[in-house]
């Protein structure tokens, strides 16, 4: 088992040549360190695991690799929820009551997700809001997979019923945001 100091020095020693590789792939210095981050995050999570990692520079490009993608594929939901959200408000009139109605379905949508039990919103964040894998989450969450689509299910429920009965008018743009 990695202590705090030994995890410190072995962050110190890494951290730079982690980021020049996520900065090669992700050009906002900003968003890069994010990466870096969560990259280390990630490692500290699992770091009973990294005495079984015989040569470490590989394991660290491929950590970095797949969170660039993953990075990269947040970003992409983000963009496409964005734009179908604006598609879907540039199809209303743009009254005030309507502008009203939409910053309502947006603000009940995160009361709702923050309603949820912990796991379950846990999980539904990772999923619909980061871009996270099945996979990555129950690694994350130290769950099966099984429990994190079981958790996701169970969100989406909660969502739906609720759109349903307050904005039926906009649940088909909602559900159609989370494909």
């Amino acid at each position: 088992m990695m202590d705090r100091d030994l995890f410190q020095e072995f962050y110190e020693e890494h951290k730079k040549s982690v980021f020049a590789m996520v900065n090669l792939r992700i050009s906002d210095v900003e968003d890069a360190k994010d990466v870096v981050q969560e990259i280390f995050m990630e490692l500290w999570l699992k770091r009973d695991s990294l005495a079984e990692v015989r040569d470490i520079k590989p394991y660290l490009y491929v950590a970095s690799r797949n969170h660039v993608i993953s990075a990269f594929r947040r970003k992409n939901i983000q963009l496409k929820n964005e734009t179908l959200l604006l598609e879907g408000l540039n199809t209303l009139d743009h009254s005030a009551e309507e502008g009203t109605m939409a910053k309502e379905l947006y603000q009940q949508i995160n009361d709702i997700v923050e309603k949820l039990p912990e796991t379950t919103r846990q999980c539904y964040i990772l999923s619909k809001n980061e871009g996270k894998r099945n996979g990555e989450i129950a690694d994350l969450l130290n769950i099966s997979e099984k429990t994190v689509r079981n958790n996701i299910s169970e969100a989406l429920k909660r969502l739906r019923i609720t759109l349903k009965q307050t904005h039926p008018e906009m649940l088909a743009l909602f559900l159609f945001m989370l494909k």
